[in-house]
């Protein structure tokens, strides 16, 4: 079995945010060269959606031949995302009815997962004039697409908290239970919190040790998360205990601290988790040009963070330096990643 890459945005030349149909045979290539098997990851732009048709169109006839055996499907990040965050700044508008519509039925054709915001609005405001927000939950899932919570809005985390478990809630109602059924992009980036998540800066990092020292001598069983973690990572964590969710998390050490990273895999085990490693290759990614910082991340021109550059390779070595087993990395790089990918939804009493 091989490393499933869960969330990856580019792998050597190619932005996957801008792959075209004849892209997807020498991709298959590159990664089978590595040894992985992959899930792209978009970044939608609104004139980009025909675009998209055309690939996953020619990926589901290259599929079915058997011809992509290391491209397990695709996913997209956005378009309905919180206001915040390293997404590209064509990667965040809103649908109309009929771009939901087509975007949805792409499930049937191999994209696996969409990430938006949970709390972007309730589950009966409208998204369209014949489609509420839990109407376009339900049509993404009734086409084999799944949602993926992540790039919340910052203003009101206890609503944002709320609204996560409406959602939730709802769609395990409506389709039989499993871990699988809601999955998460990247946990604590472009959240709210109540801690800080990671050291990115020489300046930040001469305050590690005094800042995560009395965050880490917390007792996660017996403290109050909602208040340590803040409403919104608390209730991703209570929702992936409980099996309603499974979430997925970066191990670069950039995205989130090591330690910060460890302690939440001894609190959800690491059969309850996906990585991803969320990088890039090459220098642009959805029609803007990205530079590396001095730490190894991506960034925009107006400073904030778009992407990783750590590999599967590279995160692989974190874990296991913060203490984590062989064990641990295949079940979150491999196991958990792939039977969540696997998945598919049932409608209750279907």
């Amino acid at each position: 079995m091989k490393p499933f890459l869960y969330h990856v945005h580019g792998m050597g030349p190619f932005d996957f945010s801008s792959l075209t149909p004849d892209d997807l045979i020498p991709l298959n290539r590159l990664a089978e060269e590595r040894g992985q098997e992959i899930l792209p990851t978009v970044f939608l732009r609104r004139g980009m959606l025909s675009g998209l048709v055309d690939v996953l169109k020619h990926y589901d006839v290259l599929h079915n031949a058997g011809e992509l055996p290391s491209i397990a499907g695709f996913a997209v990040e956005g378009p309905l995302l919180g206001p915040e965050g390293g997404v590209p700044q064509a990667g965040k508008w809103l649908p109309s009815e009929e771009e939901w519509r087509t975007l949805a039925g792409l499930g049937d054709l191999g994209l696996r997962y969409l990430v938006l915001a949970p709390d972007a609005m309730e589950l009966d405001d409208r998204v369209g004039s014949g489609l509420t927000f839990a109407g376009l939950l339900e049509l993404f899932y009734d086409h084999n697409c799944r949602a993926a919570f992540g790039h919340f809005h910052h203003d009101a985390p206890a609503r944002s908290a709320r609204r996560t478990r409406d959602v939730v809630a709802h769609l395990h109602t409506v389709y039989e239970s499993s871990p699988y059924l809601v999955l998460t992009d990247h946990l604590y980036n472009d959240m709210p919190r109540n801690f800080t998540h990671c050291w990115r800066t020489a300046e930040e990092r001469v305050r590690r040790t005094e800042e995560i020292t009395p965050f880490l001598a917390h007792d996660w069983e017996t403290s109050d998360l909602d208040e340590l973690l803040g409403p919104v990572p608390a209730a991703l964590l209570d929702l992936t205990r409980a099996g309603k969710l499974t979430p997925c998390l970066n191990f670069d050490g950039l995205h989130v601290d090591l330690d910060v990273c460890r302690r939440t895999v001894e609190h959800v085990g690491a059969d309850r988790l996906a990585a991803l490693t969320d990088h890039i290759e090459i220098g642009s990614m959805a029609g803007e040009s990205l530079r590396v910082d001095e730490v190894g991340l991506w960034r925009r021109k107006d400073g904030v963070v778009a992407a990783g550059t750590t590999d599967y390779d590279r995160q692989r070595l974190n874990m296991l330096a913060a203490g984590l087993t062989e064990d641990d990395v295949w079940a979150v790089f491999a196991t958990v990643p792939r039977a969540a990918i696997a998945f598919r939804p049932r409608r209750t009493g279907a």
